[in-house]
């Protein structure tokens, strides 16, 4: 392991913050790439947000990892923003180099990552449920990489039809759709839908028909703890294959990782590590 006289600095500031394996797994996957770097958590109020990241800029921190609330906070304070964190209005991950902050979402970009592995991005229609902080990462990022259908299926039509707006203006994206979903009218899904994504906190039993789920549509969800929740059971019941919520906040990790360091994650170091914090 190199070492530096001065060591490369990392962290995540949200609020709050309890329970995040955020540090954890990054730690463990400086250790892997043998980088004398250290990851540092901070429990930020949003009323304290712009003098902490201003401390993180003085004391050239490398890389910053944003926690609900800050993700839409910080806009204002970054000199340069990713596409895909520009539309959608969050930003999860920053970069600094030479005092100059940039912001991305790996949120978003991790999952298209593990669906165009699958086939299920370019030209396909994939339903997103909900549409809040998660859905609108998810959203951006399929938008700006060649989805050819996207529907938000969520409760609040409002919040789906000004992110349908945001996407059809500011994307290449030509169909996007809001279905309105509750407990007594349940989401069916269409015949031709590639992708199925939980992008709510929601890990108890969602308003889909689940008889109606494809057989070759892949099925992913946002949620880490339990990482099997009810969709993922209904999905493997119907032998499509799945994203969980683990694989995705790895993946989103890793991300951020490789955008700092320039060295590719060791994902399997990064796993056995939330596995180890979450105990599962």
């Amino acid at each position: 392991m190199t070492s530096h006289p001065q060591q490369d600095v990392c962290c995540l500031m949200g609020d709050p913050i309890a329970g995040n394996p955020t540090q954890y797994m990054l730690e463990k996957a400086f250790a892997a790439a043998q980088l004398d770097w250290r990851f540092l958590t901070f429990e930020v109020p949003s009323i304290n947000f712009e003098g902490a990241l201003r401390g993180a800029r003085i004391f050239c921190f490398d890389g910053v990892m944003l926690a609900p609330p800050h993700r839409s906070q910080v806009m204002p304070y970054l000199e340069k923003v990713g596409d895909a964190a520009r539309i959608s209005g969050q930003v999860n991950c920053i970069k600094q180099v030479g005092g100059q902050l940039t912001g991305y979402n790996t949120e978003g970009r991790a999952l298209r990552q593990l669906l165009e592995q699958a086939g299920a991005v370019n030209n396909a229609k994939v339903t997103i449920l909900g549409a809040g902080r998660l859905a609108r990462a998810i959203g951006a990022e399929l938008a700006l990489a060649g989805a050819g259908e996207i529907v938000f299926a969520c409760r609040r039509p409002a919040a789906g039809q000004e992110l349908q707006k945001t996407l059809l203006e500011q994307t290449p994206l030509t169909q996007c759709h809001i279905e309105t979903i509750t407990t007594e009218c349940p989401l069916t899904l269409d015949e031709d839908c590639r992708a199925i994504v939980n992008a709510t906190p929601a890990s108890e039993p969602l308003p889909v028909v689940i008889d109606s789920l494809p057989r070759r549509a892949v099925v992913a969800d946002v949620v880490y703890n339990p990482p099997t929740t009810w969709l993922m059971r209904q999905a493997e019941e119907c032998d499509c294959p799945t994203i969980d919520g683990l694989t995705l906040l790895i993946e989103q990790a890793a991300l951020a990782f490789e955008i700092w360091t320039g060295v590719s994650a060791d994902r399997q170091a990064m796993r056995d590590a939330v596995e180890e914090f979450l105990i599962l």
